[in-house]
């Protein structure tokens, strides 16, 4: 007669755990904690990025101004006249749009939805971004968090800030652990989606539409540029072959951005980044450079690591982030229980 009873566990530990909640408790979990607005270090200076809004409005129209008044010079209509903005050399791609580059197209932005999302909550729990591998205090040239103090000890806890449900993944302060679920889970799916998006691209003619087959792209892509920055757009011919603005952008997205973003994301790794040495330790310090890549390509989904944390909330431990003192061991930093302000002897 069969039964459901299963052979003891041999492993002492194993039989004193119990099975998790399949939903969170908020009344468990930590109160809220607003961040805030995100600030820039420029020098010694920290730059409120809300002065972006009246810069980037007063530069557009300085170059909407700069651009109509080029178009007036008989040097610059003769340069668009014969240069229309496609590269004479750039075939037709009859075939138009197909039906997977259409699905493919919503799947990449599907995942990337998840992707940056859950990318945001994992900074959320570190509201920093660093030059270099360490996250000492002080350093950091970007966050939407307050300095911190000098006058007491700064835990991860204490770090971290809310996210609106909205925007991060799951959208509560200091859940490490289920944003980095997300964020990995979603990662492979949209790699699968690029690799099948690479295969079918160049077993149709629709690779012409993408990369460049002369020199002629760059005075396309210059003309292109500048009769949009005027507000009197080039004609449309999208759907047999794109301008030359349209295709550089579309092949550094495709083929420099998204890969480096791939590239960028496993250096996160420290076995990776430990393994290749001096090359390992220059690719994971330019943190920048990460967020940058997958904010500006909108195809990048890099994994974020932002501070060296043990363990996810789930495990039970405190994440910490260690202190300059800390000890290291093959290149890895030792665990610490919080952030302390160094001395005046450690910063000698």
């Amino acid at each position: 007669m069969p039964t459901n009873s299963q052979p003891p566990s041999s492993e002492p530990l194993r039989a004193k755990l119990s099975d998790a909640d399949d939903c969170i408790r908020l009344n468990h979990w930590m109160s809220p904690q607003q961040g805030i607005f995100p600030r820039i270090r420029i020098g010694t200076h920290w730059i409120n990025t809300l002065w972006a809004l009246p810069i980037g409005t007063a530069a557009l129209l300085c170059m909407i101004a700069v651009a109509q008044s080029l178009r007036e010079l008989p040097g610059v209509t003769a340069f668009i006249q014969n240069h229309l903005g496609i590269a004479q050399s750039t075939p037709l791609v009859d075939s138009g749009f197909p039906w997977w580059l259409q699905v493919q197209h919503f799947l990449n932005m599907f995942f990337m939805l998840f992707i940056m999302r859950s990318g945001l909550q994992i900074l959320a729990d570190h509201p920093r971004l660093y030059w270099g591998r360490d996250c000492t205090p002080g350093t950091d040239w970007f966050r939407f968090q307050v300095p911190v103090p000098k006058d007491r000890v700064w835990t991860a806890k204490d770090d971290s800030v809310t996210l609106p449900t909205w925007l991060g993944i799951p959208g509560l302060r200091y859940t490490l652990g289920l944003s980095r679920w997300w964020h990995f889970s979603v990662n492979p799916l949209w790699l699968i989606n690029g690799v099948a998006f690479y295969i079918l691209l160049f077993s149709t003619d629709q690779w012409r539409r993408l990369v460049p087959m002369s020199w002629e792209v760059f005075p396309a892509a210059l003309s292109t540029a500048i009769q949009y920055a005027s507000l009197n757009f080039p004609v449309d011919e999208g759907w047999t072959r794109y301008n030359g603005l349209q295709q550089l952008s579309y092949f550094i997205t495709v083929f420099v951005a998204a890969p480096v973003s791939i590239f960028t994301g496993l250096m996160q790794s420290p076995a990776i980044s430990n393994a290749l040495g001096s090359f390992g330790r220059l690719s994971t310090g330019r943190r920048c450079a990460r967020f940058i890549s997958s904010r500006s390509a909108g195809s990048s989904a890099s994994s974020w690591r932002m501070a060296r944390w043990s363990s996810s909330p789930a495990s039970g431990r405190i994440p910490t982030i260690c202190s300059p003192a800390s000890t290291t061991l093959h290149g890895r930093v030792s665990p610490c229980s919080s952030w302390r302000w160094p001395s005046s002897s450690q910063h000698g």
